[in-house]
This record gives C-alpha cells, structure tokens and sequence, in this order.
C-alpha cells in the first residue's frame, strides 16, 4: 500500500512539474532562436507543445505563455505557419498586475471632450502604451478591441511609431485601416506619416491611409 502512494505521488509530482514546464524554463535568447521558416517540429524542439492552436484561412496560429528570466510578467509567444512553416511571429509581456491608467472625469450632464489633433512629442509614455496594448491585444473579438483602443486612448498622444505597433496586432490591412481611424486624431508627429503608409501591403490600403490622415496629393 504504501509503495502505491509513492508511485502515486511521485506521478502527481511528475505531472505539476510536466505542467510548469509549458510555463516555465527559457532563458531570454531562446526567441533569438525562431526563425522564419522554421518547421512545426523544429518550434516544438525550442518551445514545447503550444498552450493554444488557431485557424484562420490558410494560417495556423500558435501560443505560447512563457516565464522569461528578468521580464516583470509572463510573455505571450504567437506564431503563424503557412504550409507547415513559420511566417510571422510576435510576443509581448503580459503583466500580472498591470499599470492602471487614470483619466480626468467628465460631469454628468456635461459634454464629452472631444479628441483634437495632439502637435508636437514624442506619443504616449512606454509603460502606459505597453498597458493600452497588451489590455487590447488580449481582448478575444476584434469589436471588443477596437471599442477598447477608443475608450482608452482617450485624449492622449502617441506617435507614428505607436500606432504601427497598434496596428501590427492585426494581419490584413482592413482591420489596420480601422485602428488608424481610431488612432489618427491623436498622432502626435505628422512628419513621420510615412511610418504608418509604409506598415500597409496594398496601394489601394495606402491611399486610404492617405485619406484618413488627411494627406494630400
């Protein structure tokens, strides 16, 4: 009897261990390591089994959530495989506790402020653009996203840069289109429009662009 309880605990024992692995126990330079083009199996060599699959026509998503040595939270690792291969992948912290932001209060009865044109800086601090991001990023439905972006973007600035990597949280340029329209009024260096432009993969997204940032030929 008692070299069943043994057995059983050490299984147990075995199986928490089993289970912290797909959280735990990559140094910073593994993601150094994935590359484009990689194999199915030569990601699972690095990272593991993923903890989460998707599909979206042709692409086959991967996530990952993984402790890394020195980042504050637990990073989110997502790959994209086309034909068995690797052609995207991005990853970002997910704080356990993150960063709440604090906006002025509007009275009852009164009117919303409005959004204008923010000139001049540099965008949005890090740590509160890592915030707006990461809450919008993990948001499962797009709609629930965008109404979030709107809500927390609030009357602050941010720049081109910002609002590429706003962007980058989607692959087709449509759903990008309509994070600028949320995003545009607050961009806060006009000069660097090109940035956004140059984030779009078809002319016809480009101009488009063009238009919402109200550029003209």
């Amino acid at each position: 009897m008692k070299t069943i309880k043994l057995t059983l605990a050490l299984l147990t024992f075995a199986i928490c261990m089993g289970s912290c692995a797909m959280i735990l126990g990559i140094d910073s330079n593994t993601l150094m390591k994935i590359q484009k083009g990689m194999t199915k199996e030569e990601i699972t060599s690095i990272l593991g089994q993923p903890m989460h699959r998707s599909f979206d026509h042709e692409v086959e998503g991967w996530r990952y959530e993984k402790s890394i040595s020195g980042a504050p939270g637990i990073t989110i690792i997502d790959l994209g495989f086309v034909d068995g291969k690797v052609t995207y992948m991005d990853s970002y912290e997910k704080y356990t506790n993150p960063p709440v932001a604090v906006y002025p209060s509007v009275e009852i009865g009164g009117e919303a402020p409005s959004r204008p044109h923010v000139s001049g800086g540099r965008g949005m601090n890090e740590r509160d653009f890592l915030s707006l991001y990461n809450k919008v990023k993990s948001k499962p439905f797009k709609d629930d996203q965008l109404d979030l972006l709107e809500a927390g973007i609030g009357n602050r600035g941010l720049s081109c840069k910002q609002c590429v990597r706003m962007m980058s949280i989607y692959r087709f340029d449509d759903d990008k289109l309509e994070v600028l329209k949320i995003l545009a009024p607050n961009i806060s260096d006009r000069e660097n429009y090109d940035e956004i432009i140059n984030a779009l993969d078809f002319i016809s997204s480009e101009e488009k662009a063009r238009s919402i940032l109200g550029i003209k030929k």
